[in-house]
């Protein structure tokens, strides 16, 4: 069985590498220039394909002792929110990054719970490293340059994400009446994001209560969003005209890993439920 990354368009930036090797002949201090772009695969945030006005990143570097600096997206761009982050030598310094920003940083707690599930970007937890930079290359490119013969410095996706898609089977019409919510069961909904790793997890020894998630406007695909964790089975119940049908998604090997799109197709027959592998 296989996953798929969270695949995300990126924001158009023809970059070439994580250094810019463009001549600067200040010689004074150097403002950065950031760029960034989402790397991987289904759209989790609630801007869509890219970021949106107003995101706000924090951005730390390896050298200048800058830390937790926060940049926000304004007139499609980053630019400073307060303090500025300037370069005083050639001499390179990584950067890492991590949306969305908090003013303390640290490790950043959340509950993806049914209403967290309806403003996905304050929970979809994103994470770059490994741009470099100095007076003579300021852009700190949080891109992927892979196909320039660079490395990938763009933004990860630091949750997993479960993507249920409903169709009719035996005996059943969709057009008549569609199912109208869905629970989720045997997940741990808290946890926390580590802003300095980029890591997600999941609360150790939590409960697990259930997820109940609303088809609303006919919509027969509908995803969530989770702290990745080991989940060898997950419990899910359809509701289909006042009628619960239970069935079960087989997680691949145990677990809901970072950055993956586990998708599902539920099969809606009259009086069963059905679940293919997930892809």
């Amino acid at each position: 069985m296989k996953t798929r990354l969270f695949a995300f368009a990126a924001v158009a930036l023809a970059l070439t590498a994580c250094t810019n090797d463009d001549e600067v002949v200040n010689k004074g201090p150097v403002a950065a220039v950031i760029h960034a772009d989402i790397s991987g695969a289904v759209a989790t945030r609630a801007g869509g394909t890219a970021w949106d006005e107003g995101d706000c990143i924090g951005i730390t570097d390896s050298r200048y002792g800058y830390t937790n600096i926060p940049y926000k997206r304004e007139g499609g761009k980053f630019e400073p929110v307060g303090a500025i982050i300037y370069f005083k030598d050639a001499i390179p310094s990584t950067f890492s990054a991590y949306y969305p920003y908090a003013e303390n940083g640290g490790t950043l707690t959340a509950v993806t719970d049914a209403a967290a599930q309806q403003d996905r970007a304050a929970v979809d937890f994103l994470y770059a490293s490994g741009a470099v930079a100095d007076t003579k290359n300021p852009e700190v490119n949080f891109t992927d340059n892979t196909a320039a013969g660079g490395t990938d410095c763009s933004f990860r996706h630091s949750m997993s994400l479960i993507t249920l898609t409903f169709e009719p089977g035996s005996g059943v019409d969709f057009t008549a009446v569609k199912p109208s919510a869905y629970t989720l069961s045997g997940l741990v909904l808290e946890g926390g994001f580590d802003t300095a790793a980029g890591t997600a997890e999941a609360a150790a020894g939590a409960q697990r209560p259930d997820l109940d998630m609303p088809l609303t406007g006919g919509a027969l695909t509908s995803s969530v969003i989770l702290f990745p964790q080991t989940a060898a089975s997950i419990g899910l119940a359809v509701t289909l005209d006042g009628n619960t049908y239970n069935a079960v998604l087989a997680v691949p090997e145990g677990e809901l890993k970072a950055g993956n799109n586990y998708t599902y197709t539920v099969t809606v027959s009259n009086k069963s439920l059905s679940v293919g592998s997930a892809v």
